[in-house]
């Protein structure tokens, strides 16, 4: 990851938890002064090959390997959204960990368990929040020994996280690691 984007960021506090590459839920606890939440909205299992190559690559997963999608936030004792996550877990590692669990944050539970990880950034910068504004964000893989369990991209909230930043263009927000939609079956 290129440290020159993440210096383009004008708040100390947004170029902090974008550059750290430990559990983000207790950065972001110490910096609202409150306790964080998981809601995961969806998870679906799917084949690697709806993935596009980006995330199977950081995965190194191969198009018949099934991976699980998870769309989730993290929210504040008021229900404030704090972040909204993408999440891809290869299939088997992610039951064997328990990091399917839908109750318990990823990080937490890999900690509770005592699992040696670390998190290799890809990639931060800008993207868009739910409602159009500009935010912070962040991907990168967890990794177990060598084996990579998980990408993640987290979106921060612009109202919790500054996204004050030097210089975007249109074609930096794009992101390009959602995996293809089905295509509709024709009627006719």
């Amino acid at each position: 990851m290129n440290r020159d984007v993440i210096g383009r960021f004008g708040h100390p506090l947004t170029r902090m938890l974008l550059a750290g590459d430990g559990a983000t839920m207790p950065v972001l606890e110490a910096m609202l002064g409150t306790e964080l939440q998981v809601r995961v909205l969806r998870q679906d299992d799917m084949v690697a090959s709806r993935l596009p190559s980006s995330v199977s690559e950081a995965l190194r997963v191969s198009g018949t390997d099934r991976v699980v999608v998870r769309r989730s936030s993290l929210v504040d004792s008021d229900l404030v959204t704090v972040s909204v996550n993408y999440v891809v877990f290869v299939g088997g590692p992610a039951a064997e960990y328990g990091v399917d669990d839908v109750r318990m944050p990823i990080g937490h539970n890999l900690i509770s368990r005592g699992v040696s990880q670390r998190r290799d950034i890809l990639r931060a910068g800008l993207t868009r929040w739910p409602d159009g504004r500009l935010c912070a964000a962040k991907a990168y893989v967890i990794v177990l020994v060598d084996r990579p369990l998980c990408y993640i991209r987290e979106s921060f909230n612009p109202n919790v996280v500054p996204p004050d930043h030097a210089h975007t263009a249109d074609r930096d927000l794009h992101w390009d690691d959602e995996p293809v939609r089905d295509r509709p079956t024709s009627l006719g």
